[in-house]
């Protein structure tokens, strides 16, 4: 099967299975949902984060994009939306309507948000071009202290990754935290089981369909059951293995999430996101076994 240039979940026979055999499931409240992702959160040993508990507002959202819809909203009328080149490319398709700058360069990143208050950035962690924490998130955290640019902190590749160590009491720039289930298991891809923890309460969209209980229960339930059987370390135990061979076999370098290799300029040029040099190859159509 062929490598892809975007995301996709493993298509995994154990989850599937798991899934078909579910049966009649119970709806859920919000607060149940939320106190069932925040434990799922902070129960892996690969990954850590520290002072999520403190973000006392959690919503439901339609995977992570409602929560970056959301962030955008709220602040791209007084400030630039700022995004690394290389980052989840849904920002980029926001960016046409709205006051945004793709930055290719971490240094000029510094450039632009240094000494001002008129900004707000985007990343996800692990970075979305190479799956593996930016080198440089803390000094850009750092930077949005100094200058309280928000931050909005994409946690999607939780379930699939490792070595992702975040503690967010460092960073009271991050007002929003989301994370979703669509990348661990590929039966959820579509069920859009997301959600988003806030410091503060969010007068917006997302947070009036909650209140209202016009999110998605069904889709909350069915990630409450997930969480309870699958841990955030599955895919990496599961799939370490078998991840090692197809990176020797085809020539590729080991990342932190565990659907992607790192390619070269010469036998993966069309895997390139456009940042010279990176060349991220989603392999989990090998991986798989459905």
């Amino acid at each position: 099967m062929p490598a892809v240039r975007g995301a996709r979940p493993i298509r995994n026979k154990e989850v599937l299975d798991f899934h078909n055999n579910l049966g009649k499931i119970k709806p859920v409240s919000i607060e149940h949902y939320a106190s069932v992702f925040l434990e799922w959160m902070n129960y892996g040993a690969l990954n850590s984060i520290e002072g999520l508990d403190e973000f006392k507002f959690a919503d439901y959202t339609q995977g992570t994009s409602q929560t970056f819809d959301q962030f955008i909203l709220r602040h791209s009328k007084d400030r630039e939306i700022n995004v690394l080149k290389g980052d989840f490319q849904y920002h980029a398709c926001l960016g046409k309507h709205v006051n945004f700058r793709y930055v290719e360069h971490v240094s000029l990143m510094e450039n632009i948000i240094t000494g001002h208050d008129l900004n707000a950035l985007i990343i996800s962690a692990p970075f979305s071009d190479f799956g593996c924490m930016h080198p440089d998130f803390d000094k850009l955290m750092r930077i949005c202290n100094a200058n309280k640019i928000p931050v909005c902190l994409d946690l999607a590749y939780w379930g699939i990754s490792k070595h992702c160590h975040i503690d967010l009491n460092q960073y009271p720039c991050i007002t929003d935290v989301t994370c979703s289930l669509s990348k661990p298991f590929f039966t959820l891809e579509n069920h859009r089981v997301g959600i988003r923890w806030t410091k503060e309460y969010m007068d917006d969209g997302v947070s009036m369909l909650n209140e209202v209980s016009m999110a998605n229960n069904h889709s909350m339930a069915l990630g409450v059951e997930y969480m309870r059987h699958f841990g955030p370390d599955y895919n990496w135990n599961k799939f370490a293995e078998a991840y090692g061979d197809v990176c020797h076999n085809e020539d590729l370098v080991w990342s932190d999430t565990v659907i992607f290799g790192l390619g070269d300029d010469v036998r993966h040029k069309e895997f390139n996101r456009g940042v010279h040099g990176n060349y991220r190859v989603c392999i989990s159509e090998w991986l798989g076994d459905v």
